[in-house]
């Protein structure tokens, strides 16, 4: 993890955390009027730090943490969401959700248009889809990689076709676990928790009605950089918080940096923060080593995302009735 900005490091960490977890305890007893909460254990930082802010806050008697794997998920990830859950004395159900993904046929059109590209594709091969920023070189155009049997690495175009479908398919996943939390909130009159963060948030870094799908999300005024000031604080095991963070929906593992923003997280955060506030690229110079040229694409890019997910962030819409 790269350090923190100053201009975005958290001044008094006891008083957010104090913050966070009267925040949880207000909304979960007195908002929801809920005995407690569903909260979806990745074995990502920020679904452990969502685990130890509940716990301090209402106990964790009161928390169920579902981890839901599936064929392509990490096979590290279930073993660390199990290491929070111990650490926590959290109560969890492991319910692996291929067979459900596979009702909705989500391996099968992946796997056909992945076999299209890649005549010599099998069960041994692994693959992803990159998608990179439109700076410096690159055009932005998402491209499939494939890692064959024999360990070499292929790099194809995809239609936008093939990536509409690609990626549809793999968001499924999240809405699977969005619906198995609600199924197991409404039986135990419990809230789902999201662990969504800021920068997430601002960029469209979720899927709605997916892992986007909650009753309270705790996280989503805190930067990424943040978190993991919060991760130490908390004294959050090293192996989770040194991880790189991932969608974890590949086959082939990529992590956030690679898939969706390209630069290390206190980049991102330092150019959303000064985004936020109004900051001129000189102001934003004095805390970075980016040159100016950078900085202005980074913001254009950043501008860019914001704007196309502005939909995401927003209720569904509807006719405003005048009078």
């Amino acid at each position: 993890m790269n350090e923190i900005c100053e201009l975005i490091k958290i001044k008094n960490i006891e008083t957010t955390i104090n913050n966070i977890t009267e925040f949880i305890k207000k909304e979960v007893f007195e908002i929801y009027q809920k005995k407690g909460v569903v909260i979806g254990l990745s074995g990502g930082i920020d679904s452990a730090i969502t685990a130890a802010l509940c716990t301090k806050s209402i106990g964790s008697d009161k928390i169920l943490g579902l981890i839901l794997p599936e064929k392509e998920s990490d096979e590290n990830s279930e073993n660390l969401a199990l290491q929070i859950a111990k650490k926590y004395n959290i109560e969890t159900k492991s319910i692996n959700i291929t067979s459900i993904l596979e009702s909705f046929g989500v391996y099968d059109n992946k796997e056909k248009i992945v076999k299209e590209k890649f005549a010599k594709y099998n069960e041994e091969c692994k693959y992803r889809v990159v998608v990179p920023p439109k700076l410096e070189n690159n055009i932005g155009m998402p491209f499939l990689e494939i890692l064959d049997d024999k360990n070499t690495l292929h790099k194809l175009k995809i239609s936008s076709f093939d990536f509409l479908n690609l990626t549809a398919a793999t968001s499924i996943k999240h809405r699977v676990r969005m619906t198995m939390l609600y199924n197991y909130a409404e039986k135990n009159n419990f809230a789902v928790i999201g662990t969504t963060n800021k920068t997430e948030y601002l960029q469209g870094y979720f899927v709605k009605y997916g892992d986007g799908g909650s009753d309270i999300e705790p996280l989503v005024h805190l930067y990424k950089t943040q978190i993991y000031q919060i991760a130490e604080s908390l004294k959050l095991p090293e192996k989770i918080i040194n991880q790189d963070a991932s969608p974890d929906v590949w086959s082939f593992k990529t992590n956030d940096e690679e898939f969706f923003y390209a630069v290390p997280y206190n980049v991102v955060d330092l150019i959303l923060y000064a985004r936020e506030n109004n900051l001129s690229i000189n102001e934003i110079l004095k805390y970075s080593k980016l040159s100016s040229e950078k900085i202005e694409k980074l913001i254009q890019f950043q501008n860019q995302k914001q704007n196309k997910s502005q939909t995401m962030r927003e209720n569904p819409h509807s006719i405003k009735v005048q009078g």
